[in-house]
């Protein structure tokens, strides 16, 4: 999509989360890192919690975009009805 004027395109809207609304992603929200050594070293334990934070974040990250993302279709009919009963209003005026 080209940068240019801002339009009531639902067309516009619908191609520009299309890409988004297709991505799957609540298979990773359990993802977990697990090592195949015992528990104890303190650095290996302390970076296997941490990226199994990482992976929380980066899911919940991503259902709050994609969340956002589906908005904008509706956004864009509702500012697409809005734009055509001004524009309604212009020809009845002159």
């Amino acid at each position: 999509m080209s940068a240019g004027r801002i339009v009531s395109s639902t067309v516009g809207a619908d191609a520009a989360v299309n890409e988004l609304v297709g991505i799957e992603t609540s298979e990773y929200s359990d993802q977990q890192v697990t090592f195949g050594f015992a528990a104890g070293i303190p650095g290996m334990d302390a970076g296997r919690d941490v990226t199994n934070e990482m992976f929380q974040t980066i899911s919940q990250f991503c259902a709050a975009v994609l969340g956002q993302a589906n908005k904008f279709p509706e956004l864009a009919s509702s500012i697409e009805k809005r734009d055509v009963a001004d524009a309604e209003r212009w020809v009845n005026a002159q």
